[in-house]
């Protein structure tokens, strides 16, 4: 794992164009700790060949001719997932000529820890850390239903074991309520699938859970917080003092 560089040292505050990066470098290096591979499609792009399923192309470097762009979006499998990070209208017409459209709209966020304050009121969830494998199945099972879609359980199983991520989750009057997935790059630490099934939405649960992983976050030496917001958990995110940056589509054929 490549560890963030600094400009001014190790102690010199990130600008935000910094954070925007270190936010994409903290996403696309979790997916390739899920098991995404170089594509051999086109140098640079890489390819989840399961869940997550995204397929990118770097920040930098060209993209393809148009018309071998298009060729390269035919021959993705029909679950492929494609997100663009910033505006480039020549991928997206791309993605529209090959029967993509946007599907997922998310807001790049990040926090600086040491600005964070507690809200007391709010209580913090006691998390727990998810360490064996009938745990890490019965994690997956709380996200999967948070999110309404399957996550797979043996792309969760191995990024359990790799040294920069950890899986947490709370408990609520005896039942498993809330999900997250923290994920270190340096001085970041990434904070997805935060989520809450259905069920026990509408009490707190998401605030008090983010307090206790935002905590957790800055008493385990991060330095900055970052994730990617839908539109449901924007607003609380913004609460909390998070910084909304920038958006990202993600397309799928339809």
């Amino acid at each position: 794992m490549d560890t963030l560089l600094i400009p001014g040292g190790a102690d010199a505050r990130l600008s935000d164009d910094a954070l925007d990066n270190a936010n994409l470098d903290n996403l696309t290096a979790l997916w390739t700790a899920m098991g995404a591979k170089p594509h051999p499609g086109h140098v640079g792009m890489r390819a989840c060949e399961q869940w997550p399923n995204r397929f990118w192309f770097p920040r930098e470097g060209a993209l393809p001719a148009a018309h071998a762009l298009k060729a390269l979006l035919h021959q993705l499998p029909a679950r492929a997932q494609v997100p663009v990070f910033t505006q480039d209208p020549l991928l997206v017409q791309g993605l529209r000529d090959a029967g993509f459209d946007v599907f997922l709209e998310q807001r790049a966020m990040h926090l600086e820890l040491a600005q964070w304050q507690p809200t007391p009121a709010a209580g913090m969830l006691p998390l727990q850390r998810v360490r064996s494998a009938t745990e890490v199945s019965g994690w997956t099972g709380v996200a999967s239903a948070a999110f309404g879609y399957h996550i797979d359980v043996a792309v969760i199983e191995q990024l359990a074991r790799h040294p920069d991520a950890s899986l947490w989750w709370a408990e609520l009057g005896g039942e498993r309520v809330a999900t997250a997935l923290l994920f270190r790059t340096g001085v970041i630490t990434g904070i997805h699938l935060v989520g809450v099934p259905a069920a026990f939405r509408g009490r707190g649960i998401a605030r008090s859970l983010m307090q206790a992983v935002l905590a957790h976050c800055r008493d385990s030496g991060a330095r900055y917080v970052t994730l990617q917001a839908s539109k449901m958990g924007e607003g609380l995110y913004r609460q909390l003092g998070f910084a909304s940056r920038f958006a990202i589509a993600s397309y799928r054929r339809n």
